[in-house]
């Protein structure tokens, strides 16, 4: 079972992504996996085959053609294309079975260590100083605010993907409580820092616009 994923294989998929998602996000994930999958003992070439394919269906739900899961689509389309590409059944299998529980709010909880490892990489790609830049992207894309009060409907506006929601909302609704659902000790860690960071901004980001600062 040994298969390794290239970056240039993967790269074409995220052609058409945006800033939040696009390849340089698929890097990050990827460099981050293989960092807690050395320090965890999980096994490296399927977490970063997971990490390179985790988001190749985003565009497809992002674009609203069709009402889909981005991370069932993409575990299938990543078996397949594995597959396609030398990979077994084994190595494939495992892979997709990472990518499609790597979605903060899906159906499927990771049960395996790759699964986890895959989980706790892109989401502390959520949280910290990128993920505060990342928020912002997806702001810019929506034509938000930059500031709102938090609002008790938030949950509401996130999921219709309307300009309502905001950065601050964001992290009301997830961001602050992304910390508590790390599964490996090490990405625990990591989390402390990149979480107190996020915390900071956005308390100071109150103060200054609320005319405290």
């Amino acid at each position: 079972m040994s298969y390794s994923l290239s970056i240039e294989h993967a790269r074409a998929f995220y052609a058409d992504a945006d800033s939040a998602h696009d390849f340089e996000h698929i890097l990050r994930v990827m460099k981050m996996a293989e960092r807690l999958a050395r320090a965890e003992g999980g096994d490296v070439e399927i977490v970063r085959a997971a990490a390179l394919l985790h988001d190749i269906a985003r565009h497809e739900e992002d674009s609203g053609a069709a009402p889909i899961d981005h991370a069932q689509v993409s575990a299938d389309d990543a078996r397949a294309f594995l597959l396609q590409n030398g990979a077994d059944e084994t190595f494939a299998a495992r892979v997709a079975q990472a990518i499609r529980s790597h979605r903060f709010r899906g159906s499927v909880q990771p049960t395996t260590l790759e699964a986890k490892i895959l989980f706790d990489a892109d989401k502390l790609d959520s949280i910290g100083a990128i993920g505060v830049a990342r928020a912002y992207a997806v702001a810019g894309l929506a034509n938000q605010k930059l500031y709102s009060e938090p609002k008790e409907n938030a949950v509401a506006t996130r999921e219709q993907h309307n300009k309502a929601h905001t950065p601050v909302d964001e992290y009301h609704v997830k961001l602050k409580h992304l910390r508590e659902r790390f599964f490996t000790p090490t990405a625990r860690q990591i989390a402390i820092e990149r979480h107190a960071f996020m915390e900071k901004f956005f308390e100071q980001l109150t103060r200054e616009a609320q005319g405290d600062k």
